[in-house]
């Protein structure tokens, strides 16, 4: 595996596989696609490897792919916001590299590729990246606490999580940065306390690492603790009252948040630096095998990589095009199941019915949920109710042989496939904003909003909402909203009211929180619930455990 053909790497991953005595051609693209075997022919390059790295901003699309005889990987960077086409494009490759360990397993299951978690990394500062060499001293550092971030009033979280360390700290607030320019900044940082939109590791955390910030993040799990140690080299909190008593540890001791800074910048020296994620890489592309990918697979591929974003809103897909190529390639599940999305999204019943018409007849069977929850919605959308219900119930009777569901209304039928698809561990989808009002569900969480605009009154949907966000972290603000509603029409039910308490300090509300919890504390106590509102208090907030067993 010594000759590398590498796809937007950044300068210091080209540098290090370099440095592992690997053969480098290089290609820097801005534009939408890339004729890989053309180019390569232009290069006169016959690699081992072609790899691609995901560039944030930028949608880049090799074409040609399956007709080269070496490996192919893709890093996927921001699974977390992409995993809907990330999936399909991957398909073309052996191998795809996830930053997120925690998505290694739903990316299995919608890419044919191989899996593998490589995290994202962190870099020496020095002239190589524009700044001056090595770290500062911890106390001649300019900035008490810095958040290099774009704060909007669509990422709510984040603008409560700003609103609470301007409200207590002399934050630096900073935004529009180049890669330098932060970097440098960071050196000049004392603290930096983390957040993440959707639970994730990112880029900040190996940032602000490696210019030996005191760092506190989010707590996501086993994942984090395998890149730094906690307790050691960072910090970790899962609410505003643990992220405030860290950061006052930090004030209060000076030394030791400067030992954790340097104890973290001397990890990332030692693991995290792009020679160390090209070396996993190359060891990874050892083990991938190269697979076959005929040309018909490899056109449908594409053509669903441009319907899923032409759904998401991409400009860039023509339609018309898209839809007469879809047209000449063989049904199957894949292929109808986005055909019937655009017309039904177009209003083209008899679009729809020429592509549902074998299903209806039975020339063709499907026992795919997400097909037939398609099938089905889709000629919801067409008003088309008796269709909508057949397919529910040809697919239900495939999968039970007693007590199927009846549809009474159109919010029913959206629950039962909401139900259906969070069984199959289709719950969320993340990345795209889903219009209960005129859009196709692709999720469980999809369907149950589109029941809730028909039915907002029915807290039976609150109540499904809530259980599959109760556990997704950055989905703590659309969680505290259905929990509020619960609360108002359930005024006496302590638990929900110690829900609302407990996510209203994980969105860094503290007022908020605290209030709810000695409300909730309250009506635990009058119906005889308080030593359980104690236990619970105990096992998510230990912060307040003093607090409330004194009350």
């Amino acid at each position: 595996m010594n000759k590398l053909l590498l796809i937007n790497c950044r300068q210091d991953m080209v540098n290090a596989f370099i440095e592992l005595g690997c053969e480098v051609r290089c290609i820097r693209s801005s534009g939408r696609e890339l004729d890989i075997p053309a180019k390569l022919a232009e290069l006169e390059f016959d690699p081992d490897l072609v790899f691609q790295q995901e560039i944030l901003g930028l949608r880049l699309f090799l074409r040609g792919l399956h007709t080269l005889n070496c490996v192919r990987i893709y890093w996927s960077v921001d699974t977390h916001l992409n995993m809907h086409w990330h999936g399909l494009y991957g398909s073309l490759f052996d191998g795809v590299l996830t930053a997120h360990k925690k998505y290694v397993s739903s990316l299995g299951k919608v890419c044919d590729a191989d899996i593998c978690w490589v995290p994202w990394m962190g870099g020496r500062p020095g002239p190589e990246i524009g700044t001056g060499k090595g770290i500062i001293p911890y106390t001649k550092r300019i900035h008490d606490m810095t958040f290099v971030g774009r704060v909007s009033k669509e990422r709510r979280s984040r603008q409560w999580f700003v609103d609470f360390l301007n409200s207590s700290y002399n934050l630096y607030l900073a935004d529009g940065l180049s890669y330098s320019e932060m970097m440098e900044t960071y050196r000049q940082t004392r603290i930096v306390p983390n957040e993440a939109i959707f639970g994730e590791i990112n880029f900040r955390l190996f940032e602000a690492c490696s210019c030996g910030c005191a760092m506190v993040t989010p707590d996501i799990g086993e994942e984090l603790g395998e890149l730094f140690e906690i307790g050691k080299e960072i910090e970790v909190y899962n609410d505003a009252l643990e992220l405030k008593e860290i950061l006052s540890r930090f004030y209060r001791d000076p030394a030791y948040a400067a030992s954790m800074g340097l104890a973290a910048y001397e990890r990332v020296l030692r693991d995290h630096l792009p020679v160390n994620r090209a070396s996993r890489i190359l060891d990874f592309a050892k083990e991938v095998t190269v697979r076959k990918i005929d040309s018909h697979r490899a056109e449908l591929l594409n053509l669903l990589i441009d319907a899923t974003l032409g759904e998401a809103g991409d400009p860039a897909v023509k339609w018309e095009k898209l839809i007469a190529q879809l047209l000449l390639i063989p049904a199957g599940d894949q292929r109808d199941t986005a055909l019937m999305r655009f017309f039904a999204r177009a209003d083209i019943l008899d679009g729809y019915m020429g592509v549902a018409r074998p299903y209806l007849v039975k020339q063709r069977k499907s026992a795919d949920c997400i097909f037939n929850m398609t099938a089905s919605l889709c000629a919801l959308k067409l008003n088309q109710w008796d269709i909508a219900k057949h397919f529910w119930y040809s697919y239900s009777s495939g999968k039970y042989s007693e007590n199927i569901s009846k549809p009474q209304n159109e919010a029913h039928l959206f629950i039962l496939w909401g139900e259906e698809l969070c069984k199959c561990g289709l719950s969320i989808r993340s990345g795209v904003v889903f219009n209960e009002r005129s859009g196709i569900p692709a999720c469980g969480a999809d369907c149950f909003f589109a029941a809730l605009y028909k039915q907002p009154a029915n807290l039976d949907i609150y109540k499904h909402l809530d259980s599959i966000f109760r556990n997704v972290k950055g989905a703590e603000p659309s969680r505290l909203g259905f929990l509020s509603h619960l609360s108002l029409h359930n005024p006496d039910d302590w638990r929900i009211s110690t829900e609302v308490g407990i996510t209203n300090l994980k969105v860094f509300r503290i007022s908020e929180g605290l209030h709810e919890l000695e409300n909730a504390r309250k009506i635990a106590a009058r119906f005889g619930g308080e030593r359980f509102f104690k236990r619970k208090i105990e096992s998510e907030l230990p912060l307040m455990r003093n607090m409330f067993n004194n009350a």
